[in-house]
């Protein structure tokens, strides 16, 4: 999902408003299915301790962070989740783990001929 947003955004381009659109469509949805099939009622997505799971889930989930995405604003479990998981993990060392995808919205354009470079694969992305 995350390159959908953020390989145009590198690239100096927009995101088309229909691919922007059926990508937050699918992020919600999956988003859903994290909340009802996985982390249901429990503090972790495997139960009452935190797991590779939620260390794994949580990295995924801060890509569309960096991009701008919400994605813990309308959903108070997720949100709850978020934050058992910062507090087990301690807040300065998650903090430092997502520094670098949490930047990745602010890097500068690439220069000319990684864009072309790149372009090709970008195109087949955001079909």
């Amino acid at each position: 999902m995350w390159q959908k947003m953020m390989f145009p955004m590198f690239l100096g381009e927009r995101v088309p408003p229909e691919t922007l659109a059926s990508t937050l469509a699918e992020l919600d949805s999956c988003l859903q299915l994290l909340e009802d099939k996985f982390l249901k009622d429990q503090d972790f997505l495997t139960g009452s301790h935190i797991s590779m799971a939620d260390l794994v889930a949580i990295t995924e989930l801060m890509h569309p962070v960096s991009a701008g995405c919400q994605v813990f604003k309308s959903r108070p479990k997720l949100a709850a989740w978020y934050k058992r998981v910062e507090a087990a993990v301690g807040e300065d060392l998650f903090q430092e783990a997502h520094a670098v995808v949490m930047k990745a919205k602010d890097l500068p354009p690439a220069d000319t001929a990684m864009k072309e470079m790149l372009k090709p694969l970008v195109q087949v992305l955001l079909r």
